[in-house]
Protein backbone atom coordinates (compact mmCIF):
# COMPACT_ATOMS: atom_id res chain seq x y z
CA UNK A 1 0.00 0.00 0.00
CA UNK A 2 2.49 2.40 0.92
CA UNK A 3 4.74 1.84 -2.25
CA UNK A 4 1.46 2.39 -4.56
CA UNK A 5 1.07 5.43 -2.46
CA UNK A 6 4.19 6.32 -3.33
CA UNK A 7 4.16 6.14 -6.72
CA UNK A 8 0.44 7.84 -6.92
CA UNK A 9 2.24 10.46 -5.04
CA UNK A 10 5.39 11.04 -7.41
CA UNK A 11 3.17 11.02 -10.11
CA UNK A 12 1.25 13.56 -9.24
CA UNK A 13 4.75 15.78 -8.34
CA UNK A 14 5.92 15.06 -11.79
CA UNK A 15 2.58 16.44 -12.99
CA UNK A 16 2.77 19.46 -11.04
CA UNK A 17 6.37 19.58 -12.45
CA UNK A 18 5.35 19.19 -15.66
CA UNK A 19 2.43 21.79 -15.25
CA UNK A 20 4.60 24.55 -14.40
CA UNK A 21 7.07 23.93 -16.55
CA UNK A 22 5.27 24.31 -19.55
CA UNK A 23 3.07 27.44 -17.50
CA UNK A 24 6.08 29.03 -16.81
CA UNK A 25 7.62 28.79 -20.73
CA UNK A 26 4.03 29.60 -22.27
CA UNK A 27 3.09 32.07 -19.96
CA UNK A 28 6.62 34.27 -20.80
CA UNK A 29 6.11 33.68 -24.30
CA UNK A 30 2.13 35.04 -24.28
CA UNK A 31 3.00 37.97 -21.97
CA UNK A 32 5.97 39.19 -24.58
CA UNK A 33 3.66 38.31 -27.54
CA UNK A 34 0.73 39.95 -25.48
CA UNK A 35 3.27 43.14 -24.95
CA UNK A 36 4.35 43.68 -28.78
CA UNK A 37 0.79 43.55 -29.94
CA UNK A 38 0.05 47.13 -29.72
CA UNK A 39 -3.29 46.96 -28.09
CA UNK A 40 -5.33 49.55 -25.81
CA UNK A 41 -4.66 47.56 -23.05
CA UNK A 42 -0.89 46.97 -23.31
CA UNK A 43 -0.75 50.68 -23.32
CA UNK A 44 -2.64 51.61 -20.45
CA UNK A 45 -0.50 48.82 -18.16
CA UNK A 46 2.05 50.55 -20.09
CA UNK A 47 3.56 47.22 -20.92
CA UNK A 48 4.88 48.13 -24.48
CA UNK A 49 8.60 48.52 -23.37
CA UNK A 50 8.68 44.82 -23.01
CA UNK A 51 8.34 44.37 -26.77
CA UNK A 52 12.05 45.59 -26.77
CA UNK A 53 12.75 42.59 -24.52
CA UNK A 54 11.67 39.95 -27.34
CA UNK A 55 14.55 37.48 -27.58
CA UNK A 56 15.23 36.45 -31.09
CA UNK A 57 13.60 32.64 -31.84
CA UNK A 58 11.50 32.76 -28.74
CA UNK A 59 8.46 31.28 -30.45
CA UNK A 60 10.29 28.22 -32.09
CA UNK A 61 12.39 27.33 -28.81
CA UNK A 62 9.85 27.58 -26.35
CA UNK A 63 7.92 24.91 -28.64
CA UNK A 64 11.07 23.06 -28.15
CA UNK A 65 11.69 23.10 -24.98
CA UNK A 66 7.89 22.39 -23.87
CA UNK A 67 8.43 19.29 -26.31
CA UNK A 68 10.94 18.51 -24.19
CA UNK A 69 9.53 18.43 -20.88
CA UNK A 70 6.35 16.97 -22.06
CA UNK A 71 8.67 13.94 -24.07
CA UNK A 72 10.70 13.51 -20.37
CA UNK A 73 7.66 13.25 -18.69
CA UNK A 74 5.60 10.55 -20.59
CA UNK A 75 8.82 8.36 -20.68
CA UNK A 76 10.03 9.03 -24.01
CA UNK A 77 13.75 8.97 -23.01
CA UNK A 78 15.19 10.34 -19.53
CA UNK A 79 16.08 13.92 -18.58
CA UNK A 80 19.33 15.34 -20.13
CA UNK A 81 21.61 15.69 -16.51
CA UNK A 82 24.56 17.74 -18.57
CA UNK A 83 23.12 21.16 -18.64
CA UNK A 84 25.63 22.57 -21.44
CA UNK A 85 23.97 19.75 -23.60
CA UNK A 86 20.34 20.65 -23.31
CA UNK A 87 21.75 24.41 -23.48
CA UNK A 88 23.08 23.31 -26.44
CA UNK A 89 20.13 21.69 -28.23
CA UNK A 90 18.19 24.71 -27.32
CA UNK A 91 20.31 27.66 -28.81
CA UNK A 92 21.73 25.48 -31.59
CA UNK A 93 22.15 29.03 -33.98
CA UNK A 94 21.24 27.77 -37.29
CA UNK A 95 17.69 26.73 -36.43
CA UNK A 96 17.18 30.06 -33.64
CA UNK A 97 15.69 32.12 -35.88
CA UNK A 98 13.21 30.16 -37.72
CA UNK A 99 13.44 26.41 -37.06
CA UNK A 100 12.89 24.03 -38.37
CA UNK A 101 11.34 22.88 -34.87
CA UNK A 102 14.03 19.98 -33.39
CA UNK A 103 12.92 17.27 -30.71
CA UNK A 104 15.46 16.17 -28.26
CA UNK A 105 16.02 12.71 -29.63
CA UNK A 106 16.64 13.83 -33.03
CA UNK A 107 19.78 16.00 -32.32
CA UNK A 108 20.96 15.27 -29.00
CA UNK A 109 23.07 12.65 -30.54
CA UNK A 110 24.60 14.67 -33.69
CA UNK A 111 24.71 17.36 -31.13
CA UNK A 112 26.96 15.93 -28.60
CA UNK A 113 29.27 13.08 -30.89
CA UNK A 114 32.27 14.33 -33.43
CA UNK A 115 31.68 14.51 -36.93
CA UNK A 116 34.68 13.82 -39.23
CA UNK A 117 34.73 16.60 -42.03
CA UNK A 118 33.04 15.20 -45.36
CA UNK A 119 33.81 17.24 -48.15
CA UNK A 120 30.39 16.02 -49.99
CA UNK A 121 28.55 16.70 -47.84
CA UNK A 122 29.87 20.27 -47.01
CA UNK A 123 29.15 21.26 -50.53
CA UNK A 124 25.54 19.69 -50.43
CA UNK A 125 25.32 22.30 -47.36
CA UNK A 126 26.45 25.01 -49.60
CA UNK A 127 24.62 24.08 -52.25
CA UNK A 128 21.71 24.10 -50.30
CA UNK A 129 22.27 27.57 -48.43
CA UNK A 130 22.61 29.27 -52.77
CA UNK A 131 19.43 27.71 -53.17
CA UNK A 132 18.00 29.34 -49.98
CA UNK A 133 19.85 32.54 -50.68
CA UNK A 134 18.20 32.44 -54.37
CA UNK A 135 14.91 32.56 -52.99
CA UNK A 136 15.00 35.18 -49.67
CA UNK A 137 16.93 37.56 -52.18
CA UNK A 138 15.71 37.09 -56.17
CA UNK A 139 12.44 36.25 -55.16
CA UNK A 140 11.33 36.82 -51.89
CA UNK A 141 12.83 40.44 -51.41
CA UNK A 142 11.58 41.70 -54.86
CA UNK A 143 8.48 40.36 -54.59
CA UNK A 144 7.93 42.24 -51.29
CA UNK A 145 8.32 45.73 -52.67
CA UNK A 146 4.71 44.96 -55.12
CA UNK A 147 3.43 43.31 -52.14
CA UNK A 148 4.28 46.36 -49.41
CA UNK A 149 2.74 48.75 -52.23
CA UNK A 150 -0.22 46.26 -52.82
CA UNK A 151 -1.27 46.07 -49.38
CA UNK A 152 -0.34 49.81 -48.13
CA UNK A 153 -2.54 51.43 -50.61
CA UNK A 154 -5.02 48.66 -51.20
CA UNK A 155 -8.25 51.43 -51.26
CA UNK A 156 -6.55 52.30 -54.77
CA UNK A 157 -6.55 48.87 -56.54
CA UNK A 158 -9.05 46.88 -57.20
CA UNK A 159 -9.38 43.35 -59.04
CA UNK A 160 -6.37 41.54 -60.42
CA UNK A 161 -4.05 43.73 -58.30
CA UNK A 162 -5.55 42.27 -55.41
CA UNK A 163 -5.31 38.61 -56.85
CA UNK A 164 -1.54 39.70 -57.73
CA UNK A 165 -1.36 41.25 -53.67
CA UNK A 166 -2.49 37.77 -52.64
CA UNK A 167 -0.55 35.31 -55.22
CA UNK A 168 2.40 37.28 -54.81
CA UNK A 169 2.07 37.60 -50.93
CA UNK A 170 1.73 33.80 -50.83
CA UNK A 171 5.14 33.24 -52.66
CA UNK A 172 6.86 35.95 -51.24
CA UNK A 173 6.06 34.12 -47.63
CA UNK A 174 6.90 30.82 -49.10
CA UNK A 175 10.32 31.73 -50.56
CA UNK A 176 11.43 33.79 -47.59
CA UNK A 177 10.27 31.05 -44.83
CA UNK A 178 11.78 28.58 -46.96
CA UNK A 179 14.92 30.24 -47.95
CA UNK A 180 15.87 30.61 -44.42
CA UNK A 181 15.02 27.02 -43.52
CA UNK A 182 16.99 26.48 -46.56
CA UNK A 183 20.12 28.54 -45.44
CA UNK A 184 19.86 26.96 -41.78
CA UNK A 185 20.12 23.67 -42.90
CA UNK A 186 22.29 24.21 -45.38
CA UNK A 187 25.05 25.53 -42.37
CA UNK A 188 23.91 22.82 -40.27
CA UNK A 189 25.23 20.38 -42.93
CA UNK A 190 28.47 21.67 -43.61
CA UNK A 191 28.90 21.32 -39.92
CA UNK A 192 27.88 17.81 -40.21
CA UNK A 193 24.25 17.97 -38.56
CA UNK A 194 21.46 17.12 -40.79
CA UNK A 195 18.05 19.30 -39.44
CA UNK A 196 14.87 18.07 -40.43
CA UNK A 197 13.05 19.06 -43.88
CA UNK A 198 10.43 22.06 -42.76
CA UNK A 199 8.62 22.21 -46.40
CA UNK A 200 7.68 19.48 -48.72
CA UNK A 201 6.36 22.01 -51.74
CA UNK A 202 3.00 23.28 -50.23
CA UNK A 203 1.44 24.66 -53.04
CA UNK A 204 1.24 21.38 -54.80
CA UNK A 205 -1.17 20.29 -51.99
CA UNK A 206 -4.72 18.73 -53.14
CA UNK A 207 -6.01 19.72 -50.10
CA UNK A 208 -6.22 21.72 -47.14
CA UNK A 209 -5.05 18.69 -44.79
CA UNK A 210 -2.46 17.96 -47.60
CA UNK A 211 -1.30 21.32 -47.40
CA UNK A 212 -0.54 21.29 -43.34
CA UNK A 213 1.35 17.86 -44.16
CA UNK A 214 3.79 20.07 -46.11
CA UNK A 215 3.58 23.32 -44.80
CA UNK A 216 5.93 24.45 -41.78
CA UNK A 217 6.40 20.44 -40.97
CA UNK A 218 8.12 20.75 -37.67
CA UNK A 219 5.26 23.45 -36.59
CA UNK A 220 2.18 21.04 -37.77
CA UNK A 221 3.41 17.73 -36.18
CA UNK A 222 4.31 19.74 -33.14
CA UNK A 223 0.56 20.93 -32.64
CA UNK A 224 -0.63 17.09 -33.57
CA UNK A 225 1.62 15.81 -30.86
CA UNK A 226 0.98 18.16 -28.33
CA UNK A 227 -1.90 19.86 -28.84
CA UNK A 228 -4.34 17.81 -30.94
CA UNK A 229 -4.14 14.44 -29.44
CA UNK A 230 -3.47 15.41 -25.93
CA UNK A 231 -7.18 16.92 -26.30
CA UNK A 232 -8.33 13.64 -27.80
CA UNK A 233 -7.30 13.88 -31.44
CA UNK A 234 -10.16 12.10 -33.32
CA UNK A 235 -10.73 9.36 -30.45
CA UNK A 236 -14.00 11.15 -29.03
CA UNK A 237 -16.53 11.17 -32.01
CA UNK A 238 -16.60 13.54 -35.05
CA UNK A 239 -17.98 16.78 -32.74
CA UNK A 240 -15.06 16.69 -30.43
CA UNK A 241 -12.88 15.88 -33.64
CA UNK A 242 -13.98 19.00 -35.05
CA UNK A 243 -13.59 21.34 -31.81
CA UNK A 244 -10.41 19.89 -31.49
CA UNK A 245 -9.47 20.65 -34.68
CA UNK A 246 -10.73 24.07 -34.22
CA UNK A 247 -8.61 24.63 -31.38
CA UNK A 248 -5.43 23.55 -32.55
CA UNK A 249 -5.58 25.93 -35.33
CA UNK A 250 -6.53 28.56 -32.89
CA UNK A 251 -3.61 27.87 -31.02
CA UNK A 252 -1.47 28.16 -34.08
CA UNK A 253 -2.81 31.65 -34.82
CA UNK A 254 -2.00 32.43 -31.11
CA UNK A 255 1.61 31.58 -31.51
CA UNK A 256 1.86 33.73 -34.85
CA UNK A 257 1.08 36.43 -32.63
CA UNK A 258 -2.04 38.41 -30.30
CA UNK A 259 -3.78 40.28 -33.43
CA UNK A 260 -7.07 39.08 -34.71
CA UNK A 261 -5.76 38.82 -37.94
CA UNK A 262 -3.31 35.55 -36.79
CA UNK A 263 -6.46 34.28 -35.15
CA UNK A 264 -8.54 34.49 -38.02
CA UNK A 265 -6.14 32.85 -39.86
CA UNK A 266 -5.82 29.96 -37.96
CA UNK A 267 -9.56 29.53 -37.26
CA UNK A 268 -10.03 29.91 -41.16
CA UNK A 269 -7.65 26.55 -41.56
CA UNK A 270 -9.40 25.23 -39.14
CA UNK A 271 -12.87 25.62 -40.71
CA UNK A 272 -11.14 24.66 -44.01
CA UNK A 273 -10.53 21.51 -42.34
CA UNK A 274 -13.98 21.06 -40.71
CA UNK A 275 -15.74 21.73 -43.81
CA UNK A 276 -13.76 19.70 -45.96
CA UNK A 277 -14.67 16.68 -43.84
CA UNK A 278 -18.07 17.64 -43.55
CA UNK A 279 -18.60 17.78 -47.77
CA UNK A 280 -16.59 14.71 -48.45
CA UNK A 281 -20.10 12.63 -49.39
CA UNK A 282 -20.89 15.65 -51.37
CA UNK A 283 -17.40 15.34 -53.31
CA UNK A 284 -17.70 11.93 -53.84
CA UNK A 285 -21.25 11.76 -55.01
CA UNK A 286 -20.22 14.84 -57.72
CA UNK A 287 -16.91 12.69 -58.72
CA UNK A 288 -19.55 9.55 -59.18
CA UNK A 289 -21.76 11.61 -60.82
CA UNK A 290 -18.94 13.17 -63.38
CA UNK A 291 -17.38 9.84 -63.79
CA UNK A 292 -13.81 11.94 -62.90
CA UNK A 293 -10.86 10.20 -62.47
CA UNK A 294 -9.40 10.73 -59.35
CA UNK A 295 -6.08 10.16 -60.50
CA UNK A 296 -5.91 12.17 -63.67
CA UNK A 297 -3.88 15.16 -64.11
CA UNK A 298 -6.91 17.54 -64.81
CA UNK A 299 -8.24 16.48 -61.77
CA UNK A 300 -5.55 16.92 -59.21
CA UNK A 301 -4.18 20.45 -60.98
CA UNK A 302 -8.10 21.62 -60.32
CA UNK A 303 -7.57 20.19 -57.01
CA UNK A 304 -4.12 22.09 -56.59
CA UNK A 305 -5.65 25.46 -57.62
CA UNK A 306 -8.70 25.15 -55.14
CA UNK A 307 -6.17 24.50 -52.43
CA UNK A 308 -3.79 27.29 -53.35
CA UNK A 309 -7.19 29.85 -53.88
CA UNK A 310 -8.06 28.77 -50.19
CA UNK A 311 -4.65 29.25 -48.61
CA UNK A 312 -4.03 32.84 -50.68
CA UNK A 313 -7.30 33.78 -49.36
CA UNK A 314 -5.96 33.21 -45.82
CA UNK A 315 -2.88 34.53 -46.34
CA UNK A 316 -4.63 37.51 -46.81
CA UNK A 317 -5.44 38.35 -43.01
CA UNK A 318 -2.19 36.70 -42.19
CA UNK A 319 -0.39 39.91 -43.79
CA UNK A 320 -3.26 42.68 -43.26
CA UNK A 321 -3.24 44.72 -40.62
CA UNK A 322 -6.88 44.67 -39.86
CA UNK A 323 -9.60 42.42 -40.20
CA UNK A 324 -11.76 44.69 -42.27
CA UNK A 325 -8.74 45.06 -44.48
CA UNK A 326 -8.33 41.74 -45.57
CA UNK A 327 -12.42 41.57 -46.50
CA UNK A 328 -12.26 44.62 -47.94
CA UNK A 329 -9.24 43.22 -50.03
CA UNK A 330 -10.86 39.85 -51.27
CA UNK A 331 -14.24 42.25 -52.06
CA UNK A 332 -12.21 43.93 -54.39
CA UNK A 333 -11.11 41.14 -56.21
CA UNK A 334 -14.41 41.13 -57.80
CA UNK A 335 -13.73 43.65 -60.05
CA UNK A 336 -13.11 42.64 -63.85
CA UNK A 337 -9.67 44.16 -65.24
CA UNK A 338 -7.60 41.64 -66.55
CA UNK A 339 -5.41 44.16 -69.18
CA UNK A 340 -3.46 45.43 -66.09
CA UNK A 341 -1.42 42.54 -66.87
CA UNK A 342 -0.21 43.73 -70.42
CA UNK A 343 -0.91 47.19 -70.67
CA UNK A 344 2.29 48.10 -68.50
CA UNK A 345 0.44 49.33 -65.26
CA UNK A 346 2.31 46.45 -63.57
CA UNK A 347 5.86 48.29 -63.99
CA UNK A 348 3.91 50.86 -61.61
CA UNK A 349 4.17 48.61 -58.44
CA UNK A 350 7.16 49.86 -57.36
CA UNK A 351 9.23 47.63 -59.63
CA UNK A 352 10.62 48.77 -63.16
CA UNK A 353 10.02 46.39 -66.22
CA UNK A 354 13.53 44.88 -65.78
CA UNK A 355 13.01 43.72 -62.34
CA UNK A 356 9.36 42.54 -62.70
CA UNK A 357 10.90 40.60 -65.67
CA UNK A 358 13.16 39.07 -62.93
CA UNK A 359 11.02 38.06 -60.76
CA UNK A 360 8.74 36.63 -63.33
CA UNK A 361 11.60 34.22 -64.47
CA UNK A 362 12.78 33.34 -60.95
CA UNK A 363 9.46 32.38 -60.24
CA UNK A 364 9.55 29.81 -63.34
CA UNK A 365 12.80 28.65 -61.92
CA UNK A 366 11.49 27.90 -58.75
CA UNK A 367 8.47 26.21 -60.03
CA UNK A 368 10.33 24.11 -62.08
CA UNK A 369 12.73 23.25 -59.77
CA UNK A 370 10.18 22.03 -57.39
CA UNK A 371 8.78 20.08 -60.26
CA UNK A 372 12.22 17.99 -60.72
CA UNK A 373 12.46 17.69 -56.79
CA UNK A 374 9.19 16.00 -56.70
CA UNK A 375 10.83 13.34 -59.20
CA UNK A 376 14.33 12.99 -58.52
CA UNK A 377 17.08 14.41 -55.48
CA UNK A 378 18.65 17.02 -57.81
CA UNK A 379 21.79 17.85 -55.14
CA UNK A 380 22.39 13.77 -55.27
CA UNK A 381 22.12 13.62 -58.87
CA UNK A 382 24.64 16.56 -59.39
CA UNK A 383 27.19 15.06 -57.11
CA UNK A 384 27.21 12.11 -59.50
CA UNK A 385 28.28 14.52 -62.47
CA UNK A 386 32.06 15.39 -63.27
CA UNK A 387 33.63 17.95 -61.41
CA UNK A 388 33.49 20.52 -64.03
CA UNK A 389 29.96 20.24 -64.51
CA UNK A 390 28.89 20.41 -60.91
CA UNK A 391 31.02 23.38 -60.16
CA UNK A 392 29.81 25.34 -63.42
CA UNK A 393 26.29 24.88 -61.93
CA UNK A 394 27.56 26.10 -58.34
CA UNK A 395 29.41 29.32 -59.76
CA UNK A 396 25.60 29.99 -62.14
CA UNK A 397 24.11 29.49 -59.33
CA UNK A 398 25.97 31.64 -57.07
CA UNK A 399 26.50 34.53 -59.68
CA UNK A 400 22.59 34.24 -60.41
CA UNK A 401 22.17 35.31 -56.68
CA UNK A 402 24.95 37.89 -56.82
CA UNK A 403 23.57 39.61 -60.03
CA UNK A 404 20.05 39.59 -59.51
CA UNK A 405 19.53 39.15 -55.64
CA UNK A 406 17.92 42.63 -53.81
CA UNK A 407 20.86 43.92 -52.12
CA UNK A 408 23.56 46.81 -51.39
CA UNK A 409 23.01 50.30 -51.59
CA UNK A 410 19.65 51.69 -52.68
CA UNK A 411 17.50 48.77 -51.26
CA UNK A 412 16.73 48.28 -47.91
CA UNK A 413 16.76 44.94 -45.82
CA UNK A 414 14.22 42.95 -45.58
CA UNK A 415 14.12 41.08 -42.47
CA UNK A 416 12.76 37.43 -42.37
CA UNK A 417 9.19 37.22 -42.32
CA UNK A 418 8.78 34.50 -39.75
CA UNK A 419 11.66 35.89 -37.65
CA UNK A 420 9.05 38.59 -36.31
CA UNK A 421 7.44 35.40 -34.91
Amino acid sequence: MQEQAGKAAWGIHKKVVMAALIGSNAGLLFLLKFASCGSFLVTRLHLGRLAFLLPMGISFYTLQIIAYVVDVYRGKYPAEKNFLQYMLFVMYFPQILQGPIARFDQLKKQLCSGHAFSYATFVGGFELMIWGYFQKLVIADRAAVIVDRLFGEYQSYAGVYMLLAGVLYSIQLYTDFNGCVCIARGASEMLGITLAQNFDHPYFSTSIQDFWHRWHISLSTWLRDYVYIPLGGNRKGKLRKYINILLTFLVSGLWHGMGLTYLVWGLLHGLYQVLGSLLMPVRDGLVSLTKTNRSSFSHRFMKQICTFFLVMLAWIFFRADSVTQALQMIRQMAVFNPWVLWNQSVYLLGLDAKNVWILFFAIATLLVVSIMQTKMDIRGWLAKQGIVFRYAVLYLALFAVLIFGIYGPGYDAVQFIYGGF
